[in-house]
């Protein structure tokens, strides 16, 4: 449950960069900010953690939560190749993200006769005790979180032109890499303190939200259908459902992700942004 509500708190940014850029006439933003998201949180920041501080082979995510993340992305990907996204795409991924959140508050609903499960989500959100300090967090995000992504959608689309590239690169790369921001401090301080259930379960959660919620309402609230640029169909895709394969193998193996793998997803990760700007 902690894992859970981190995920989204997480995904916040994904979520309101993505329906601006749609709003704003450049869907390409959208999908490329949740696809290079999900790539970005397993390949760049499970590596980085896995690479500072190797994951203990206990307290991992359940292997339900890494088996739904898996099903969701090739749902997601069989979606993008068959039907499109457009609003009726967007209202099946939201449908299911409905479903799944009822199953999650029924299981809330028991975690909060635990003590321990109080403590780890507090101890994971860093949670004031004052409520006014709480409102005072609230307000802030609601008033920062719009007015930053109008500025990172201005910002992506300059930068976009400037480097000769289209919105979608930059969706998949640079602001992939900035909205995946808060999962890397997470799971980078969950791994550090060998709390491996919430760096992983974070990035499963967030994973799932990233697409379920966020291109779920960029489908829905999209003027026009969102395009899937050829490219997708051979490269960005099949990174996609491999980067969630391989965390799905070591949950199922219970195998800790150690050092040396770490190191080969940021590899791969790296070798995954060269080939974006050197064939677009």
């Amino acid at each position: 449950m902690a894992a859970t509500v981190v995920a989204l708190g997480t995904s916040l940014p994904e979520l309101v960069v993505s329906v601006q850029a749609v709003l704003t006439g450049y869907p390409g933003i959208a999908l490329g900010n949740v696809v290079g998201s999900n790539i970005a949180n397993v390949l760049l920041v499970v590596g980085a953690a896995a690479a500072i501080c190797p994951h203990a082979r206990t307290d991992l995510p359940p292997r339900r939560d890494t088996v739904l993340m898996l099903v969701v992305s090739a749902l997601f990907v069989a979606l993008c190749l068959t039907t499109g996204l457009h609003r009726l795409t967007g209202a099946v991924l939201l449908t299911g993200l409905i479903l799944i959140w009822g199953i999650v508050l029924r299981e809330a609903a028991h975690a909060q006769r635990s003590a321990e499960a109080r403590g780890r989500l507090e101890w994971v959100l860093g949670l004031p005790s004052q409520t006014w300090m709480i409102l005072l967090f609230i307000g802030a995000g609601v008033i920062g979180l719009p007015i930053g992504a109008d500025l990172v959608v201005d910002a992506a689309v300059d930068i976009a032109a400037q480097l000769g590239v289209s919105d979608t690169v930059i969706g998949l790369t640079i602001l992939a890499i900035s909205t995946s921001l808060p999962e890397l401090a997470t799971t980078l301080v969950a791994a550090c303190q060998k709390r491996t259930g919430v760096a992983l379960g974070t990035i499963v959660g967030s994973n799932v939200l990233n697409i379920l919620l966020i291109m779920g309402a960029a489908s829905l609230l999209s003027p026009t259908p969102i395009p899937i640029p050829y490219t997708f169909r051979v490269l960005d895709f099949p990174i996609l459902l491999g980067s969630a394969l391989l965390v799905g193998v070591y949950v199922a193996r219970k195998r800790p992700i150690g050092r040396v793998a770490g190191l080969v997803m940021i590899v791969t990760y790296t070798a995954y942004v060269a080939a974006l700007y050197s064939g677009r």
